[in-house]
Protein backbone atom coordinates (compact mmCIF):
# COMPACT_ATOMS: atom_id res chain seq x y z
CA UNK A 1 0.00 0.00 0.00
CA UNK A 2 2.88 2.45 0.81
CA UNK A 3 4.31 1.91 -2.69
CA UNK A 4 0.51 2.33 -4.28
CA UNK A 5 0.73 5.73 -2.36
CA UNK A 6 4.16 6.69 -3.18
CA UNK A 7 3.43 6.46 -6.98
CA UNK A 8 0.54 8.24 -6.67
CA UNK A 9 2.59 11.38 -5.44
CA UNK A 10 4.82 11.04 -7.90
CA UNK A 11 2.03 11.12 -10.77
CA UNK A 12 0.81 14.55 -8.85
CA UNK A 13 4.08 15.71 -8.74
CA UNK A 14 4.65 15.35 -12.56
CA UNK A 15 1.22 17.20 -12.68
CA UNK A 16 2.02 19.85 -11.10
CA UNK A 17 5.39 20.38 -12.25
CA UNK A 18 5.04 19.69 -16.04
CA UNK A 19 5.44 23.47 -16.75
CA UNK A 20 8.71 23.86 -14.87
CA UNK A 21 10.21 20.42 -16.93
CA UNK A 22 9.94 18.46 -20.55
CA UNK A 23 10.98 17.58 -23.55
CA UNK A 24 12.59 20.50 -25.37
CA UNK A 25 10.94 22.76 -23.17
CA UNK A 26 7.44 22.46 -23.45
CA UNK A 27 5.22 18.83 -22.46
CA UNK A 28 1.66 19.15 -23.24
CA UNK A 29 -0.84 17.71 -20.77
CA UNK A 30 -4.47 17.74 -22.19
CA UNK A 31 -5.98 17.21 -18.56
CA UNK A 32 -9.55 17.25 -20.50
CA UNK A 33 -8.66 14.05 -22.03
CA UNK A 34 -10.00 11.50 -19.12
CA UNK A 35 -8.09 8.60 -18.97
CA UNK A 36 -10.29 5.44 -19.39
CA UNK A 37 -8.16 3.51 -17.16
CA UNK A 38 -7.73 5.58 -13.77
CA UNK A 39 -5.73 3.41 -12.22
CA UNK A 40 -3.60 -0.01 -12.48
CA UNK A 41 -1.97 -3.07 -10.67
CA UNK A 42 1.42 -3.92 -11.55
CA UNK A 43 0.75 -6.91 -12.35
CA UNK A 44 -1.66 -5.47 -15.12
CA UNK A 45 0.73 -4.01 -17.39
CA UNK A 46 1.27 -5.59 -21.01
CA UNK A 47 3.80 -8.38 -20.59
CA UNK A 48 4.36 -8.55 -24.46
CA UNK A 49 6.37 -5.17 -24.65
CA UNK A 50 9.98 -4.58 -24.21
CA UNK A 51 9.43 -1.68 -21.85
CA UNK A 52 5.96 -2.60 -20.17
CA UNK A 53 3.88 0.67 -20.48
CA UNK A 54 0.24 2.36 -20.80
CA UNK A 55 -0.48 5.69 -22.77
CA UNK A 56 -3.32 7.88 -22.58
CA UNK A 57 -2.90 9.23 -19.69
CA UNK A 58 -3.86 12.54 -19.83
CA UNK A 59 -0.99 13.13 -22.14
CA UNK A 60 1.19 10.76 -20.05
CA UNK A 61 2.53 7.06 -20.23
CA UNK A 62 3.31 5.34 -17.43
CA UNK A 63 5.66 2.71 -17.67
CA UNK A 64 7.29 -0.32 -15.48
CA UNK A 65 10.82 -1.44 -15.86
CA UNK A 66 11.90 -4.61 -14.93
CA UNK A 67 15.34 -5.46 -15.36
CA UNK A 68 18.00 -7.74 -13.80
CA UNK A 69 21.16 -6.41 -12.36
CA UNK A 70 23.67 -5.35 -15.22
CA UNK A 71 21.10 -4.61 -17.57
CA UNK A 72 23.01 -1.85 -19.71
CA UNK A 73 20.92 0.49 -21.77
CA UNK A 74 23.76 2.08 -23.67
CA UNK A 75 23.35 -0.53 -26.58
CA UNK A 76 19.40 -0.12 -27.61
CA UNK A 77 19.77 3.79 -27.20
CA UNK A 78 22.36 4.01 -30.04
CA UNK A 79 20.81 5.78 -32.82
CA UNK A 80 19.03 8.22 -30.38
CA UNK A 81 19.84 11.37 -30.24
CA UNK A 82 23.55 11.51 -29.01
CA UNK A 83 22.56 7.63 -28.08
CA UNK A 84 20.72 8.77 -25.10
CA UNK A 85 17.38 8.93 -24.31
CA UNK A 86 15.61 12.25 -24.89
CA UNK A 87 12.31 11.68 -22.87
CA UNK A 88 12.45 13.29 -19.66
CA UNK A 89 11.03 10.92 -16.77
CA UNK A 90 10.04 11.28 -13.29
CA UNK A 91 8.95 7.80 -11.02
CA UNK A 92 9.97 5.80 -7.91
CA UNK A 93 11.86 2.97 -7.45
CA UNK A 94 10.20 0.25 -6.59
CA UNK A 95 12.84 -2.33 -5.73
CA UNK A 96 16.90 -2.14 -6.86
CA UNK A 97 19.00 0.85 -7.71
CA UNK A 98 19.97 2.24 -11.74
CA UNK A 99 23.05 4.17 -12.17
CA UNK A 100 21.84 7.47 -15.16
CA UNK A 101 24.34 8.93 -16.64
CA UNK A 102 23.61 12.16 -18.18
CA UNK A 103 25.28 14.14 -21.40
CA UNK A 104 26.41 16.84 -19.73
CA UNK A 105 28.89 13.74 -17.62
CA UNK A 106 26.77 14.52 -14.63
CA UNK A 107 25.33 11.46 -13.10
CA UNK A 108 22.67 9.95 -10.44
CA UNK A 109 22.18 6.40 -8.75
CA UNK A 110 18.14 6.22 -7.93
CA UNK A 111 17.53 3.60 -5.09
CA UNK A 112 14.33 1.59 -4.01
CA UNK A 113 12.46 4.24 -2.29
CA UNK A 114 13.00 6.82 -3.64
CA UNK A 115 11.25 9.03 -6.33
CA UNK A 116 13.16 10.83 -9.27
CA UNK A 117 13.29 12.61 -11.89
CA UNK A 118 15.15 12.03 -14.85
CA UNK A 119 16.29 14.38 -17.40
CA UNK A 120 16.61 14.28 -21.00
CA UNK A 121 19.75 12.92 -22.26
CA UNK A 122 20.12 9.72 -20.10
CA UNK A 123 21.36 6.34 -20.38
CA UNK A 124 21.63 4.10 -17.61
CA UNK A 125 22.98 0.87 -16.03
CA UNK A 126 20.72 -1.67 -13.57
CA UNK A 127 22.96 -1.93 -10.62
CA UNK A 128 20.62 -3.95 -8.71
CA UNK A 129 17.93 -5.74 -9.77
CA UNK A 130 15.56 -3.09 -10.56
CA UNK A 131 11.11 -2.80 -10.81
CA UNK A 132 10.48 1.31 -11.18
CA UNK A 133 7.27 2.83 -12.21
CA UNK A 134 7.64 5.96 -14.66
CA UNK A 135 5.54 8.68 -15.63
CA UNK A 136 6.69 10.28 -19.25
CA UNK A 137 5.24 12.09 -22.16
CA UNK A 138 3.31 10.11 -24.28
CA UNK A 139 4.67 11.78 -27.66
CA UNK A 140 8.06 11.18 -27.00
CA UNK A 141 7.08 7.52 -25.36
CA UNK A 142 5.82 6.37 -28.30
CA UNK A 143 9.17 6.94 -30.28
CA UNK A 144 10.92 6.10 -27.82
CA UNK A 145 9.42 2.50 -27.79
CA UNK A 146 9.56 2.09 -31.75
CA UNK A 147 12.90 2.52 -31.27
CA UNK A 148 13.88 0.23 -28.35
CA UNK A 149 11.63 -2.51 -30.77
CA UNK A 150 13.96 -1.89 -33.22
CA UNK A 151 17.44 -1.69 -31.48
CA UNK A 152 16.96 -5.26 -30.27
CA UNK A 153 15.75 -6.80 -32.95
CA UNK A 154 18.83 -5.43 -34.61
CA UNK A 155 20.75 -6.67 -31.76
CA UNK A 156 19.39 -9.87 -31.69
CA UNK A 157 19.86 -10.38 -35.37
CA UNK A 158 23.43 -9.66 -34.81
CA UNK A 159 24.16 -11.62 -31.89
CA UNK A 160 22.70 -14.54 -34.11
CA UNK A 161 24.68 -13.84 -37.38
CA UNK A 162 27.89 -14.27 -34.77
CA UNK A 163 26.90 -17.24 -33.53
CA UNK A 164 26.03 -19.45 -36.60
Amino acid sequence: MKNVKNVWVIFTLVLISTASFGQKGKIILNTNEIPEVTHVNLDDFPKDQILPMIHGWGGLTVDVNNAPKGADWRPVLVGLENDHCQVPHWGYVVKGAILIEYEDGTSDIFREGEAFYMKPGHTGEVLEDLQLVSFSPEEGMHDLAAHLEKRIAELQEQQTSSEN
